[in-house]
């Protein structure tokens, strides 16, 4: 069996041989073409994908290939396909617009916005989309959401109302939108929202203006109330020297009388002439 290896290796060997004698300088210049068109076609054919990026092939005969993703690491195509590269990494962009509100008026937004693209469905983005969605689809997705929500209000409400409610409606109505279209809209942030300095200036003033109203009204409210007390607490004493025939000023002076009366420090006492006089206590023992 050995035997019969061996003489099949020896007659391979020979042939070999004699094709090499024959036609060795045509081998040569097929392999140093080969190698040439290799070292040419080296970035068309050898396409390296890193972390956080996926493949889609594009076939010159079989045009997208949605069957096939291509993950990260090395990969050989034909020179005539094409591979596009996506990443599946949530991505972020800043962006300013200048918006017409809802009184015509012109405002500045600085906001940004964070996405990406649902890792399975890239095949179905590149051939819905391209490889350009995120300016093409994503970026006037995003800037119409903005107008039309951001336009709906008055510059007086998006001087005074909190951004995190507007940047909440647009989050909403973006992640729906951009959903059906296989992207997933993480994060939508309004940076800074900028009005006129006439308009801003006229909304302070008016602010302001507010306030003191309000510090008035509650002024008034205030001395109402006091006027209020004060009426009853005479109403009270009215009602008082009506019933006791005393006068309240007298009234107030014995009780002030009786408590002075009441400590343990010698007196003298000077009694007053007249029905409506009261008595006058001195202290005696007052130190010198």
């Amino acid at each position: 069996m050995k035997e019969k290896f061996a003489h099949i290796y020896a007659r391979i060997k020979s042939a070999i041989k004699r094709v090499w004698q024959r036609h060795s300088l045509k081998i040569i210049m097929a392999t140093l073409i080969a190698i040439l068109l290799f070292v040419f076609f080296w970035k068309d054919m050898v396409v390296s994908i890193y972390s956080g990026q996926q493949g889609i092939r594009w076939s010159r005969f079989n045009g997208t290939e949605l069957g096939e993703k291509y993950d990260e690491g090395v990969h050989l195509i034909w020179p005539w396909d094409k591979m596009y590269i996506y990443s599946t990494q949530f991505q972020t962009q800043n962006d300013t617009l200048n918006i017409l509100t809802s009184e015509g008026l012109t405002v500045r937004v600085e906001f940004s916005y964070r996405f990406s693209a649902l890792k399975d469905s890239i095949p179905t983005i590149h051939q819905k989309l391209g490889v350009d969605y995120a300016e093409t689809f994503v970026k006037n997705e995003v800037e119409a959401a903005s107008m039309a929500i951001i336009g709906n209000f008055t510059p007086e409400q998006l001087y005074k109302m909190s951004t995190l409610i507007i940047q909440s409606t647009i989050k909403f109505y973006l992640g729906k939108q951009l959903l059906e279209k296989n992207v997933v809209m993480d994060d939508y942030l309004i940076r800074k929202i900028s009005l006129p300095d006439l308009v801003s200036n006229s909304i302070e003033r008016k602010m302001v203006a507010e306030q003191l109203s309000f510090e008035f009204d509650y002024k008034l409210i205030t001395e109402g109330k006091e006027k209020r007390r004060k009426i009853i607490e005479a109403d009270g004493i009215r009602q008082f020297e009506e019933v006791s025939k005393i006068p309240i000023l007298k009234w107030k002076g014995l009780e002030v009388t009786s408590e002075f009366a009441k400590s343990n420090n010698a007196k003298i006492i000077i009694m007053g002439s007249g029905k409506n006089d009261l008595p006058l206590l001195l202290n005696a023992d007052e130190k010198k």
